[in-house]
């Protein structure tokens, strides 16, 4: 109880804000409840954005089960934004509030919750709606140790996995109740199955790294510190690998960089790479890339699980395994030399050994061997899993 006076200490103008927006929404909510019989679904993925499991499962919500009350929050300056859309509720305005209030489920991809207010909700659903369920579509599939994925730390109802031996790992060691872990696929994986492609590129696009960038240091000791990292010497260089860029320019392809999010704010110091290399900006959505992308260089990103959903090549170029498991994720269980859908490589010559062994002559294309590997991984492989999300989500009873 002290924590909490603590707390109310600290009450800011946007705080004060927040309680009067519950306040007058929370007549109008219980009256929505009632006409909706009290099944509303909110859904939200990142304030600012929507292109992964949230959206895809809202779109398609509204398009196969439109009896179904399901609501998405996002802010109006969003591009996926349409105010034609009703179902589209502009973040942080009256309709967002009403419709939290009043939502039976809310459905997160990441940690952004469907509060307009974190700070100020967590004690309305402490307190007045402890036993609101909360469903986890994630954004990747794990692959490392269990410790953010804890049932004490998301306190979800349902936690969606992606893949088999994600469920077993999950449901075994991250202390969820029988019956909160389902292994459904994820949602964007059916819109991977109907819209891919082979664009002919090769994408690259590396994991982060959160002991490069830290939030103590200044702007300019932070650059100073991603210039001398193994992560920015070893991709500058590989971006300015002409062996391989002129390789893969004879056989057909592009080559494209696409940086982590957390990293877009030092890619101005990747300035003298090959000027072949196309890089990536925000007009593209990361999806688009994956589904079209002929083959992935990455080194730990989970994308490689939307790439091996696809069965298309890739190439896992780990220059700093020791580091990386030391100091960002313990490895859980998916070991990259036992279990990866393409070669694991530590150094350039290693990776353009493994390039031309995808070529055919004429294209690039995937081996039987890593085939397997994905199907190992995916023994459900269809484009149900929104369905199998959904059914999931229907299960839960009404407290």
């Amino acid at each position: 109880m002290k924590s909490v006076f603590k707390q109310l200490g600290k009450i800011s103008f946007e705080d004060v804000k927040c309680v009067l927006m519950l306040m007058v929404t929370a007549l109008p909510a219980l009256v929505l409840r009632l006409v909706t019989k009290g099944d509303i679904w909110l859904i939200v993925e990142r304030v600012d954005n929507a292109e992964d499991n949230g959206w895809i499962f809202y779109q398609w919500l509204r398009k196969n089960r439109p009896e179904q009350p399901a609501y998405f929050a996002l802010d109006k300056a969003a591009p996926a934004f349409d105010a034609s859309d009703s179902h589209i509720l502009p973040w942080g305005g009256f309709r967002h509030y009403m419709y939290y209030l009043a939502a039976r489920v809310h459905i997160r991809t990441m940690f952004v919750t469907p509060a307009p207010s974190l700070r100020v909700c967590s004690y309305v659903e402490r307190f007045f709606r402890k036993n609101l369920p909360q469903v986890y579509l994630r954004h990747g599939i794990s692959t490392s140790g269990v410790e953010h994925h804890r049932y004490e730390v998301q306190r979800v109802r349902i936690f969606i996995c992606g893949a088999k031996p994600e469920y077993d790992y999950i449901s075994q060691n991250a202390g969820y109740p029988d019956g909160y872990v389902h292994y459904t696929g994820f949602a964007r994986f059916d819109d991977l199955l109907e819209h891919q492609s082979d664009g002919r590129f090769v994408l690259i696009m590396p994991s982060w790294r959160r002991y490069i960038d830290l939030y103590t240091l200044t702007k300019e000791q932070n650059e100073q510190r991603f210039l001398e990292s193994a992560y920015y010497q070893h991709f500058n260089s590989l971006l300015n690998n002409t062996a391989v860029i002129d390789f893969l320019e004879n056989a057909g392809y592009k080559v494209k960089f696409c940086i982590h999010a957390q990293f877009k704010k030092f890619l101005h110091l990747f300035s003298d790479i090959d000027p072949r290399i196309e890089i990536v900006d925000d007009s593209v959505t990361i999806h688009d890339l994956l589904m079209a992308t002929s083959l992935l260089i990455t080194d730990y990103s989970s994308v490689l699980f939307d790439v091996a959903y696809m069965q298309k090549p890739m190439i896992f170029y780990q220059f700093d395994f020791e580091e990386f498991r030391q100091k960002h994720f313990s490895e859980g269980y998916f070991s990259y030399k036992r279990d990866a859908m393409g070669p694991v490589v530590e150094n350039q010559d290693e990776l353009f050994d493994a390039i031309k062994a995808f070529y055919n002559g004429k294209d690039i294309v995937n081996t039987e061997y890593y085939i397997e590997r994905c199907n190992k991984f995916f023994p459900t492989h269809d484009n149900n899993n929104c369905e199998r999300i959904y059914n999931a989500i229907r299960g839960i009873k009404n407290d």
